[in-house]
């Protein structure tokens, strides 16, 4: 998993990033690096992105 990327979309400006998926986990704040919002990975947030991934594997 450490070395899959996950593209991450500002919720606030629409500024897409990518970001490694060992970075995403629950809990972590994400920091858009055009704007600076600040999102938090929570829940089924993360839930969500690893099923997705598991199903890609």
């Amino acid at each position: 998993m450490e070395d899959i990327v996950i593209n991450v979309t500002c919720p606030k400006c629409a500024n897409e990033f990518d970001k490694k998926a060992k970075e995403l986990k629950d809990g972590t704040i994400v920091s858009c690096p055009k704007c600076g919002d600040k999102t938090t990975i929570k829940g089924n947030m993360f839930t969500d992105m690893q099923k997705n991934l598991d199903r890609s594997s």
